[in-house]
């Protein structure tokens, strides 16, 4: 859902400058899996040779390293930085190893990581990037005049050329720039006569048949003047905002400039000199008070994936690939980190590199995606991407037709449910292997802590660190605890130390139980391992013969 903003919301655009970090020179093994340089060209033409290949002439070619773990919307990206183009009329494609005939389509991850594979015997791989030609206007959709040539605004500026493009903030190379001052040849079968036709003076049926056209056309125009009607209008996609702008331009005629052009959000000003006339669309802004509307009183917050693209496209500086990613891998550190002490170290990793990257992530509303902020639960899951199955289902599947899609996707639902419960009826234990695996890890830490005991709910607890535990409230101070729904080491401690089980501790989406009530499980124990409990400055006493909790240890 798309909403017309009542003022663009501050967006700081950095210029990124990087600084020499000894990290650098290991960035090259942080590269996985296979690499190759692809040689970019643009702006050539294919030529048919006698045998039916296809031969690339002209244009301008540059380098970029890629390897099977880029993604596809970062490698257009880069290509539309070197060759100053717009990444949404784009399209990029290659020849397979010995097959110059036909053209191969790259339009998602798995057809550039397909790419990387077939030149696998390769050091480089030829890539074509083909720009979509797009119509300015649709003559037909103009206001008519009594001339087959005309001009519809004298006192609009004329197109300049294209704007540039700086990673992601995209100018007028995207959609064309609206202009309403060219001339443009009007021809149709009512306003064409025939030079050997001789018409009498006194007959002119031409000049009726360009009056209902005009009125025609000018209808439209009339209709179009409304299509875009104030704050907080809705639309259904970015195509259909920007569709209605076109329109609502012609019909009050003047012209108008893509600022910022790209899935997102869109702003817009009047390409007249000194005209104060702004239009701004954001996807999220409407996403946002509609979430907000719908669940009210619940925490919302961000996808790190999305998030990250969305910083990536916000940096100008020049960075390799490599560079990039570590800055990535410091804002996913900085989104797990538990606490705030630890996520200013992650981002204090990013203001070493540059301060303005630095600075995007504090403007970034931190409260919506970093665990150490956020104030609801979500078991540590910081992507959105429950949907990407039935995605890749639906993309598999595209070239059938629409009722054998729906029953191709119908069949693998049933045998994804079908699978899970023959897997889930295995288990045997209290809860789902992963959340298992996870309190034994926790269990391993246990034996070096110290827990002081007290009359009441909280406890201390030492070790590298010193944190506080309350039970009655299910928090620990390292927020491990809160983050995955299981009691965390510090927890552990002091359960055993009460002869409780971790177990009725558990968050109830861990549970086993709750997916099937009919599984076999078996009655797990669980020995907590050593603790040394201390009640006040007393000598310590070993709490070690806890059996009835749940994981076995041996």
């Amino acid at each position: 859902m798309w909403r017309i903003c009542g003022r663009e919301s501050p967006i700081s655009i950095w210029i990124l400058h990087p600084t020499p970090l000894f990290r650098f020179l290991a960035s090259s093994q942080v590269m996985a899996g296979k690499r190759i340089i692809a040689i970019c060209q643009l702006g050539g033409e294919f030529e048919t040779n006698s045998d039916g290949s296809l031969s690339y002439r002209g244009g301008d070619a540059h380098a970029i390293d890629i390897d099977d773990q880029m993604k596809f919307n970062e490698f257009k990206m880069e290509v539309a930085e070197m060759f100053n183009c717009s990444i949404d009329t784009m399209y990029i494609k290659y020849f397979l190893p010995g097959n110059n005939k036909t053209l191969i389509t790259i339009s998602n991850d798995k057809d550039l990581k397909r790419m990387i594979k077939f030149h696998g015997d390769s050091v480089t791989a030829d890539v074509y990037v083909i720009m979509e030609e797009i119509v300015a206007l649709d003559v037909s959709n103009l206001p008519a005049s009594r001339s087959s040539r005309t001009t519809l605004s004298e006192t609009v500026l004329p197109v300049d050329a294209p704007l540039d493009i700086v990673d992601g903030i995209v100018d007028d190379t995207t959609q064309p720039e609206v202009t309403l001052d060219a001339a443009l040849d009007i021809v149709d079968d009512t306003n064409h006569v025939d030079t050997h036709m001789i018409i009498p003076a006194e007959i002119s049926p031409i000049f009726s048949i360009v009056s209902s056209n005009e009125e025609k056309h000018a209808k439209g125009a009339q209709q179009w003047q409304n299509t875009i009607t104030g704050v907080g209008q809705r639309f259904n996609s970015v195509h259909e905002f920007r569709e209605s702008l076109r329109k609502y331009a012609i019909a009050h005629q003047f012209a108008f400039r893509y600022k910022k052009n790209d899935s997102h959000r869109v702003t817009v000003k009047c390409k007249a000199e000194g005209c104060p006339w702004r239009i701004h669309a954001s996807r999220q802004k409407g996403l946002r008070e509609s979430i907000a509307d719908i669940f009210t009183g619940s925490y919302h917050a961000y996808c790190l994936r999305y998030l990250t693209e969305q910083f990536i496209r916000d940096l100008k500086g020049q960075f390799s690939h490599e560079v990039k990613r570590l800055m990535i891998e410091d804002f996913y550190a900085a989104a797990y980190a538990p606490t705030p002490e630890s996520f200013q170290r992650s981002i204090e990793s990013i203001k070493s590199i540059s301060l303005e990257a630095y600075n995007w992530i504090v403007q970034s509303e931190p409260l919506n995606w970093a665990n150490s902020y956020f104030h609801g639960a979500r078991y540590n899951h910081m992507t959105s991407n429950f949907g990407e199955l039935f995605y890749s289902w639906a993309s598999d599947a595209h070239e059938l037709p629409i009722t054998q899609m729906v029953d191709v996707i119908r069949g693998k639902i049933m045998e994804l449910i079908y699978t899970r419960r023959a897997d889930s009826i295995q288990w045997l234990t209290r809860l789902t292997p992963s959340m298992e695996e996870k309190l034994k890890k926790e269990n391993h830490k246990v034996p070096p802590l110290q827990v002081l005991l007290s009359a009441g709910s909280t406890f201390e607890v030492r070790g590298d660190t010193i944190e506080m535990v309350d039970i009655d409230h299910w928090d620990c101070s390292c927020k491990g605890w809160q983050l995955t729904g299981l009691p965390c080491c510090h927890a552990i401690a002091v359960l055993g130390c009460m002869g409780r089980s971790p177990y009725d501790y558990c968050s109830s989406a861990a549970d086993a139980r709750v997916m099937d009530t009919t599984s076999p499980l078996a009655k797990s124990s669980f020995r907590v391992l050593d603790i040394d409990c201390t009640k006040g400055q007393c000598a310590s006493q070993s709490c070690t013969s806890n059996n009835s909790f749940g994981v076995d240890e041996k």
